[in-house]
């Protein structure tokens, strides 16, 4: 066998993302948190970009272009109308923000953009404007319904509970069991502690350390007592039997029926599955006394620390994680008109959401022609990523306004009837409409949130498959907001079977399987019609 070496030359074609590219691609899926970590990362490392003071534009209103009309039509006839609107109504189609950032020439007035204030708007190439109606400003008002929705990121459940412990009076000792115990607690505020052990790990402690005395349980339940005694109430409980004990000792003592939900807890074991007879029987308790207690029981919180949580169950929830929503959408009405009577939609970025930076004139001013010094070609490579930077920013935030107006428009019926009203919609739709690709569509909806009139929701909750039903497709969304409403309207003596809210479904025309049903009634976390059967 012969063996050979060579050198041979071979043409072949590839793609590969430039560093540029990869930084637009990797804003489009940022939070509004996580874009002001990396424009801080940015303004750290790059001097030639800075931050607009805010008394320059805190004041001053968004750009008018940067709001979106969508009209809501009444009927059906305008309603087809609707779907049929451009979003560039005359103007050419926009290219893809990515294809645009490939071209590598960036305009020398770039530097000049104040991104987030109106000039910055002006700027934005292929901004899509939608303005059905002539609508006036003057029936707007986003400010206002802005304030009463944001709010700070809370603290968790443990944190908020020590530092009320800070204005209890406590010994050396007692700060040590809090810290245990606090440390033992779950994110719904209760604690599970296994006392015994707690009691040995004490003791440990004691003998490696000398201490005069020991802990003893005595001293770990009334500690345990002061933490119960700290908001939110039921907070430190170590059970739920306990948590809502706690809650019920601070009811006023003339509450009605009272008494009687506290005998109540002494049978917990019959009130998750509304056993009447086996409560009547366990208690003591006549019928007619036991449902206006279960009443006074559902009055209460069984998880205490769940204000403080925020975790997305499901992706059919709200989310609880967006406390500052990206997108703005206010019904535009006439003089007196109400929600109902709205003739469009007001679409913006919230401006407490965007960046707003430029490029540091006086340092660019620095810049020589023709100079190739160290300094001087310093200053060029920061001066070009700067522009970059703020290029980028701009058409994230562009197209994600696009994207937010075409699903506002697409889906004007769940603004103003709610889930039940949801449209079936895909990325896909979204993409061949503003011609993007897929993938940015995904990107930009990911970690946004939207603030509409039925309340605050992820741009992810507008997407879902659909189900063919006599009047068309239908969003599955719509459908699970259906069969809540069926259970929640039922009798809880003789609640809905899968087959019969399978049966309700399609008499309205909506052909789905019984297992289908069930699919989605798990989804919403809600029992078999069993499991919610109120028995006597």
């Amino acid at each position: 066998m012969s063996m050979s070496f060579g050198l041979t030359a071979t043409l072949s074609t590839s793609q590969k993302l430039t560093p540029q590219m990869q930084q637009a691609i990797k804003l489009l899926q940022l939070s509004s948190l996580e874009l002001a970590q990396e424009v801080q990362a940015k303004l750290d490392s790059n001097p030639l970009l800075e931050r607009i003071e805010d008394e320059h534009d805190s004041s001053a209103p968004l750009h008018e272009d940067s709001q979106s009309s969508l009209e809501a039509w009444n009927n059906t006839a305008s309603t087809e109308r609707a779907s049929s609107v451009s979003l560039d109504d005359g103007a050419e189609a926009v290219a893809d923000s990515l294809d645009k950032l490939q071209q590598g020439t960036l305009d020398e007035d770039a530097s000049d953009v104040a991104f987030g204030t109106g000039e910055g708007f002006e700027h934005m190439d292929g901004f899509s404007t939608l303005d059905i109606g002539s609508l006036p400003r003057s029936t707007v008002s986003l400010d206002d319904d802005l304030d009463s929705y944001q709010g700070a990121t809370s603290a968790c459940i443990q944190d908020h509970v020590r530092w009320q412990l800070n204005f209890k009076r406590l010994s050396a000792n007692d700060v040590l069991i809090a810290d245990y115990l606090v440390d033992a607690m779950d994110d719904m505020g209760f604690i599970d502690i296994n006392m015994e052990e707690l009691l040995r790990s004490f003791e440990t402690m004691a003998s490696f350390y000398q201490w005069e005395s020991s802990i003893d349980a005595d001293e770990i339940i009334a500690v345990l007592h002061i933490i119960q005694s700290c908001d939110p109430l039921g907070v430190g409980a170590r059970s739920l039997t306990e948590c809502l004990s706690i809650q019920l000792a601070r009811l006023d003592t003339d509450t009605p029926y009272l008494e009687h939900a506290k005998k109540l807890l002494t049978a917990t074991e019959h009130l998750t599955t509304n056993n009447i007879k086996a409560l009547t029987e366990a208690t003591g308790l006549q019928p007619e006394h036991i449902t206006p207690a279960l009443q006074v029981l559902r009055t209460l919180n069984p998880h205490p620390g769940q204000a403080f949580y925020h975790a997305q169950p499901d992706h059919m929830q709200a989310p609880d994680s967006y406390d500052i929503p990206d997108v703005l959408v206010t019904p535009v009405r006439g003089q007196g008109a109400s929600d109902s009577d709205a003739t469009g939609w007001h679409v913006r970025l919230n401006p407490d959401t965007l960046p707003k930076l430029q490029v540091n004139q006086e340092y660019a001013n620095l810049i020589k022609r023709g100079d190739d010094s160290p300094t001087n070609q310093y200053l060029k490579t920061h001066l070009s990523d700067a522009r970059l930077f703020i290029r980028s920013i701009e058409e994230r935030n562009q197209n994600l306004l696009r994207v937010a107006s075409s699903i506002v428009r697409r889906q004007q019926a769940f603004l103003v009837h709610g889930a039940t009203a949801m449209q079936p919609l895909i990325l896909k739709d979204i993409a061949e409409e503003l011609s993007l690709h897929e993938s940015t569509v995904s990107r930009l909806t990911t970690s946004k949130s939207i603030l509409t009139p039925q309340g605050l929701f992820s741009l992810k909750h507008f997407f879902s498959s659909h189900v063919s039903s006599s009047d068309g497709d239908i969003s599955s969304t719509a459908i699970s907001a259906m069969i809540k409403q069926m259970i929640q309207q039922e009798n809880p003596k003789k609640p809905l079977s899968d087959s019969r809210i399978q049966a309700a479904l399609l008499a309205d025309g909506i052909d789905i399987a019984r297992r289908t049903v069930a699919k989605y009634r798990e989804a919403m976390n809600i029992g078999s019609s069993t499991q919610r059967k109120q028995k006597y």
